[in-house]
């Protein structure tokens, strides 16, 4: 048997157990997106990843943005303490830069939170928490307007909104983007088009409602769905306002060990297995309602 399917075996034998005692938490999902990199005005983001867990091994594979990531690899950490803490993952985890987002499969619940942030010269540093989103989530194709992800965004001055848009199966995926008005209607501007995404890749879409015609709109509703036979999709938005004064700590004391040599190929993804059914946390379904 295959490393790969050692991993799959463990959790599909594991899942039941955990299921029934409702333990809050899911094995597989993904951060949407998560940086080392330059972005504008001079600003450099990193994210820190916390890893809540009842798990003793979790499997991470950072997919860079544009391109198929088919053949990554996995780095596999050992998860000694309650809560791990990651500071810069994608420059010290995975030893790169750029912007992708993160894949993550263990043996046991885990819960995943990210802050992506950047320092201020004025008000300490500036950023956003995102929380990991089990695989369950995805739209998938032949669903309808039922199986759509949606999310809510308000159109106002001193607002940017970036939609995320990652592709968590093996294949080549469409995504289907839509925006309405608060009632329905179609909003004003460009607010249909479609993206396409190569295997395990993501894309961020900046300053989404540059699009629309201007004004000033509370409730928009942003749709994503798969357009394609195939592929699985998750979506995320990320709305920016101007920074605020609030100055923010970022000591941490992780007990995290890399495996050595223990890097494991890709396993795919089928919607049909659902092996992260667990409870999850009240935002994430707030984040994809």
């Amino acid at each position: 048997m295959t490393a790969r399917g050692s991993i799959a075996a463990a959790i599909l034998l594991l899942a039941p157990a955990v299921a029934s005692a409702a333990v809050p938490g899911h094995l597989e999902g993904y951060v949407p997106t998560a940086a080392n990199a330059d972005g504008r005005f001079g600003s450099v983001w990193t994210t820190d990843l916390w890893i809540y867990h009842q798990a003793s091994t979790i499997h991470l594979w950072f997919n860079p943005a544009g391109g198929d990531n088919t053949g990554v690899e996995s780095v596999a950490l050992t998860l000694v303490d309650p809560v791990t803490v990651l500071e810069d993952v994608v420059g010290t985890t995975f030893g790169t830069a750029g912007v992708g987002s993160i894949h993550y499969l263990a043996d046991g619940p885990v819960i995943l939170t990210s802050r992506t942030w950047t320092a201020t010269e004025s008000v300490g540093s500036y950023g956003q928490t995102i929380t990991g989103v089990p695989v369950s989530s995805a739209a998938v194709p032949d669903t309808g307007q039922a199986g759509a992800l949606r999310m809510f965004v308000d159109q106002k001055e001193g607002f940017r909104t970036n939609l995320g848009l990652t592709n968590i199966s093996g294949v080549a995926a469409t995504v289907e983007v839509e925006i309405f008005t608060s009632d329905g209607a179609q909003a004003p501007g460009s607010s249909s088009f479609a993206v396409e995404l190569a295997p395990y890749s993501m894309t961020q879409i900046n300053d989404l409602l540059a699009r629309l015609t201007p004004g000033i709109r509370e409730g928009l509703i942003v749709r994503a769905g798969v357009g394609s036979a195939e592929g699985a999709v998750l979506a995320s938005r990320r709305s920016t306002t101007p920074p605020t004064t609030r100055r923010t700590s970022r000591d941490s004391d992780s007990a995290t060990e890399i495996q050595g040599g223990r890097r494991q190929p890709r396993r795919p993804f089928n919607p049909l297995r659902e092996v992260s059914s667990f409870d999850s946390i009240e935002a994430l379904r707030d984040r994809l309602v």
